[in-house]
């Protein structure tokens, strides 16, 4: 009876063996499914596809996709809430549109609310009709007490932003990135987005806008003819990187990169045609291998209360008032930098201890230190008195060569 018991259970186990293979493979692709999310679709021909974006959204689970296509698009959709841990993913950046009917109101075409949401490949215009209507808002909550609730490692890339108030606003947010998106107004169509239809005399008050908003990372964007600013920071630990930056031929007021945070790095960015390139209230934080050039007013401007920053290794060029003025800041550090066919290319106000040192001036005479120009003023009433003590700064060896200098 054993024997036969033995003999029953190895034909079973070959019974078993063959059949394992074809079986393991759908069981595969169920855990795949289980683990990596489902895959909704909007717009396209398959069998239950959704027609509008929002419904897709609002039915996804965590760790699910949104794809949708471009064969329905434009959609005209807005304040579609994303409040689940989704990817979202157009099937091209430049012919998958999402058009926010002109927003209004404070308007949001997509407002995210949960941790680890992708947006990528799409274009989001036509929401300007407010102040501040937002292309995408990032916006934690607030809690009992009033304690925030921050929104986690959310990633926006690869987008297109047209006709926009604000392209991107986060607020009360950790570890978004920002990454190798597109933000275009009125003068300039240079091929890149040929998807626009008769959008190029538009609106963009601002590209992105971080308030409140820690370690974020802003790298490889282009932002073209802004109104106001192009990035505007304000909180601590953010690193803005390998941005292009430029406001056409006639900036009025507009500034590149508005900051008023600390530890912060500002990295390899180019900033052409602005009125200041970057300008803010900062502390602990390095401006350095950025390109700063034919700026109407400023090339870098600090105000008060900065201090203990360090600006290295810039070119500042071709600037109509000042290549670089600190106004009451404090303890600043200004090393290795070109400053090459500005107006004036240094002037400071009621700073202390800033060091300039070794830095390359076209308009040094060849010997001796280069003065720096400055006033002392006490008390400290407004950052824009310009009534004071004359006071002089000196680089005392400045480079003799301008630095190859690359972000």
């Amino acid at each position: 009876m054993k024997r036969e018991c033995l003999a029953v259970g190895i034909i079973l186990l070959f019974i078993g063996t063959a059949i394992l293979p074809s079986s393991g493979q759908s069981i595969e692709k169920s855990s795949q499914s289980t683990s990596r999310g489902n895959w909704l679709y909007v717009g396209g021909s398959g069998p239950g596809n959704y027609t509008r974006i929002k419904d897709a959204v609002d039915n996804a689970s965590n760790g699910d996709t949104v794809f949708v296509y471009d064969d329905s698009s434009p959609y005209y959709e807005n304040n579609i809430l994303i409040n689940t841990s989704i990817n979202l993913i157009g099937e091209d950046k430049n012919t998958t549109i999402i058009d926010g009917k002109g927003g209004g109101n404070e308007t949001n075409v997509l407002r995210i609310s949960a941790d680890g949401v992708k947006v990528t490949s799409f274009t989001i215009r036509n929401c300007h009709m407010g102040y501040l209507d937002k292309g995408i808002c990032i916006e934690g909550a607030v809690r009992e007490h009033g304690n925030p609730n921050t929104v986690s490692n959310v990633n926006i890339s690869e987008n297109i932003f047209i006709y926009m108030s604000i392209a991107i606003y986060e607020t009360k947010t950790f570890g978004t990135i920002i990454s190798r998106n597109i933000f275009k107004s009125s003068g300039f169509s240079n091929g890149l987005v040929d998807a626009m239809e008769g959008c190029f005399d538009s609106f963009l008050r601002v590209g992105i806008e971080s308030l409140y908003a820690k370690n974020s990372t802003i790298v490889g964007n282009m932002i073209l003819n802004a109104d106001d600013a192009g990035i505007t920071f304000e909180h601590s630990h953010g690193l803005i990187e390998g941005n292009y930056i430029s406001f056409g031929n006639e900036p009025t007021n507009q500034r590149g990169i508005d900051q008023f945070s600390s530890f912060v790095r500002i990295i390899g960015n180019t900033i052409t045609k602005v009125a200041v390139g970057i300008v803010g209230t900062s502390s602990f934080s390095i401006i350095s291998q950025n390109d700063i050039s034919a700026c109407c007013a400023y090339g870098i401007l600090f105000a008060r209360p900065s201090r203990f920053n360090i600006i290295t290794k810039n070119n500042i060029s071709e600037c109509e008032q000042y290549g670089i003025a600190l106004y009451q800041s404090l303890f600043t550090v200004v090393k290795e930098n070109n400053f090459i066919k500005n107006n004036i290319s240094a002037f400071f106000l009621g700073s202390l201890g800033t060091r300039w040192v070794h830095n390359y001036w076209d308009d040094w005479m060849g010997i001796g230190p280069k003065r720096i120009p400055g006033l002392f003023v006490f008390p400290w009433v407004n950052w824009y008195d310009i009534v004071g003590i004359p006071y002089d700064n000196f680089d005392w060896h400045p480079a003799k060569e301008p630095y190859d200098i690359r972000g």
